[in-house]
């Protein structure tokens, strides 16, 4: 991908108005929610928060190109930098009318600019919300009204019964994944959005992600990114580094992600992984400050975040920019997990909360520890129609929701700093998935949102009608088959050791070139199979669809150009199966089979890897690149 090339096209767009005037009428269709009601009921001078949404958003083509790029360090950075430039190309002219807003009293002091979406939150007198509907650069205002204990999606706590596990964590096999493979979700670094955490619980205190880059209590933004020692996070309430929990509910999803059991039950599915606290609550919170919070989350090198919160639909919620939150989060690498609510199902197609609503988010709903449905687990499924710009997912038979099912009900886990308590609520059910994708990732590290999802259902234990349905999903989390396919399945740049306990070794020869017919080897070694075959991929030309392999798939998880998968027998002898391929010569036609044109494009970046089929499993070579001369 030219990054040169997007960002001038990104130029060329014609830039957002400053303010100009617009009729009365139009201004005040561009206030949402009880926006228009709320002003006018407010005192004179009283100031309402309100998220205002920019015209100009992320371009549509954002998640496919960012998908193209295989390396989720730069994906995530590119997307950054598309965003962000979006951002500071288009905010100056509201920002500089906030600014004088300041100065007459009409905006309060909390203005805050975000790229992860487009948008601008601030505090504002009826004036100043009127003048801002009247800009062409601004698409609409929405009320962005703090809702308190009601948005997160959990019942009164009971007394914990103990245990030496915590039964849904036990359920899902989580302790298998420890014992069998050694996997805890080490180096993974799981956003927790909610009210805190109590950092000096003997479960959690050691899980807690560092950024090592600030120096606590200097008072110095050492690290350079926006906020002052943010050791552990940050309170996007209060808007400082004090990430204790007061609530309680954060610490106990806390711990049913990472929680170690030290000191008492085992309570974490993941007690490898890492927590960033996201403070989002104190005792009243927005929509704006969950936004803020996934956009740390993706700044600072989070790789999920997990978020056991909602807005139900009656309280009118801005589904709109919730999706382009969750999409652009997605498209940067980051896992979004959310909660489905505690709706039931008695409200057709707005049971399911908002963000949960969204249809790339990983919704969960909750059973208890014997996989029977709770009752309380809002059931889907979601409409987008009539909600522009989507308009999707018409209903009948709308989208189905939730993604998967979790346990959540009488779940143990932490209890502030000290001790356990049981807690019931898809607020529960939602660490334990969060937990799970961990797992997964610490399993295989190159899967996205999508490729994790896929795991997820596809491993998942089915309950209730046959299928995917409106209760469960596509069934209730087994995170130890999630774990064993990510182990086996081939992904890209993820070598896999065969059960010689070496790894397929990868090397070329002579000159990859579209005027020879021959004379460029790829050369396969130390395999041990009768099975063996070369799969070649690039992000140039068209995608399709994960390639049919003796009777499977290698599920890449980029919409590359995949192909030719060329498969032989090979001769075996103990652990040094070898296989070549000339690939002019395939490249040609001379082999035969149905070589992939771009082999013989000029300058194109090809990546090539050696499987070989070993005891019913597959194994990889590490990626090899090679380009394709004149």
């Amino acid at each position: 991908m030219n990054r040169l090339l997007v960002f001038v096209l990104l130029a060329a767009a014609s830039p957002a108005s400053f303010a100009q005037s617009a009729p009365l009428a139009t201004a005040q269709g561009k206030l949402r929610g009880d926006l228009a009601v709320s002003l006018a009921a407010a005192d004179p001078g009283e100031l309402l928060p309100v998220a205002i949404v920019l015209q100009e958003q992320a371009p549509e083509w954002l998640m496919s190109t960012a998908r193209d790029i295989p390396d989720k360090a730069a994906r995530r950075a590119f997307v950054i930098e598309v965003l962000q430039e979006i951002a500071g190309r288009t905010q100056g002219g509201v920002l500089a009318q906030l600014a004088a807003g300041q100065t007459e009293q009409s905006v309060g002091a909390e203005v805050t600019p975000l790229w992860i979406a487009n948008v601008i939150s601030a505090r504002v007198n009826e004036s100043m919300a009127m003048e801002l509907a009247a800009r062409d650069d601004v698409a609409w205002l929405h009320h962005d009204q703090p809702r308190g204990d009601e948005i997160l999606v959990s019942s009164s706590a009971t007394p914990a019964l103990g245990g030496p596990i915590e039964c849904g964590t036990d359920l899902m096999g989580s302790d298998e994944v420890w014992n069998t493979y050694g996997i805890t979700g080490a180096d993974v670094v799981v956003a927790v959005i909610d009210t805190g955490v109590c950092t000096t619980h003997p479960g959690i205190a050691n899980r807690l992600w560092t950024n090592t880059g600030e120096i606590l209590g200097n008072g110095i933004d050492d690290d350079g990114n926006g906020f002052i020692d943010d050791r552990h996070g940050w309170n996007f309430e209060s808007n400082n580094s004090n990430v204790t929990d007061t609530n309680g509910h954060g610490s106990h999803t806390a711990g049913t992600v990472a929680g170690e059991g030290a000191g008492g039950q085992q309570v974490g599915v993941a007690p490898g992984a890492r927590v960033m606290v996201c403070k989002f609550f104190n005792s009243f919170s927005g929509e704006a400050s969950v936004w803020q919070g996934q956009q740390y989350a993706v700044a600072n090198g989070a790789d999920i975040s997990s978020a056991s919160l909602g807005w139900p639909h009656s309280v009118n919620p801005d589904r709109v920019t919730w999706r382009m939150v969750c999409e652009n989060s997605i498209a940067a690498g980051l896992v979004v997990v959310y909660a489905s609510g505690n709706e039931g199902c008695g409200a057709g197609t707005d049971n399911v909360r908002t963000p949960g609503d969204v249809p790339s988010v990983i919704t969960v709903g909750a059973t208890d520890c014997n996989d029977n449905l709770a009752g309380f687990s809002s059931c889907g499924p979601v409409t987008w129609t009539g909600v522009m710009p989507y308009n999707d997912h018409p209903f009948p038979p709308g989208l189905v929701k939730p993604t998967v099912s979790a346990p959540g009900v009488d779940t143990s886990s932490h209890s502030l700093c000290n001790g356990y308590t049981n807690l019931s609520g898809t607020s529960m059910s939602t660490p334990h998935v969060a937990g799970a994708v961990a797992l997964i990732l610490q399993a295989d590290p190159t899967l996205d949102q999508f490729g994790v999802e896929t795991i997820l259902r596809a491993t998942a234990v089915d309950l209730g009608a046959p299928g995917i349905d409106n209760n469960h999903g596509s069934g209730r989390v087994d995170v130890f088959q999630a774990v064993t396919a990510a182990l086996n399945v081939g992904t890209f740049c993820a070598p896999k050791v065969n059960t010689c306990g070496t790894v397929p070794a990868i090397s070329t020869s002579g000159n990859a070139s579209i005027t020879s017919t021959s004379g460029f080897t790829v050369l396969g070694t130390k395999a041990r199979a009768g099975q063996f075959g070369l799969l070649a991929y690039t992000s140039n030309g068209p995608s399709t669809p994960p390639i049919p392999f003796f009777g499977g798939s290698l599920c890449l998880q980029s919409p590359l150009n995949r192909g030719p998968v060329v498969a032989a027998t090979g001769p075996v002898n103990g652990c040094n199966g070898t296989l070549s391929l000339d690939m002019n010569s395939f490249a040609s036609g001379q082999l035969g089979g149905n070589p992939a044109a771009y082999l013989s494009v000029p300058g194109t970046l090809v990546t090539c890897q050696w499987w070989a089929r070993d005891n019913g499993q597959v194994y990889l070579t590490g990626a090899l690149d090679y380009t394709v001369t004149p």
